[in-house]
């Protein structure tokens, strides 16, 4: 190493100081070398920098938690809302139906009669 310029205890890219002028004329593919350990100095991986710890992390992650929730229960309070209003709706479609009379005030027993099907199946499907 000393033979080359280098000094032994400062790592193998380091020139002597008082050599340098001497060495630089006699290899001018020296400075090539230097630039390539520049490119793999460069290329290694950068050490990360240890972050400070945030005094707030938890109440954010409270905040986070909350505000999720109370998402999920506005997204259920309107299912809730739709499904009670499909039933207010289709509540007065058999009204209605079960309202309709013949000329002489009899009950129209085709709609009677769908209505009563309509119950034994749904209690089919769910039994089975």
């Amino acid at each position: 190493m000393k033979q080359e310029g280098y000094d032994a205890g400062r790592g193998a890219s380091r020139k002597r100081q008082g050599e340098d002028e001497d060495d630089s004329a006699s290899q001018p593919n020296e400075d090539s070398n230097d630039k390539e350990d520049e490119l793999q100095s460069a290329n290694a991986k950068p050490h990360r920098k240890r972050h400070k710890s945030d005094p707030l992390h938890q109440a954010r992650k409270k905040a986070e938690q909350r505000k999720a929730e109370q998402l999920e229960a506005i997204s259920q309070q309107e299912q809730r809302t739709q499904s009670e209003g499909k039933k207010v709706q289709n509540r007065k479609v058999r009204a209605k139906k079960m309202m309709k009379r013949t000329r002489r005030g009899q009950p129209v027993m085709k709609n009677v009669i769908g209505d009563l099907l309509g119950k034994i199946k749904s209690e089919v499907g769910d039994g089975a």
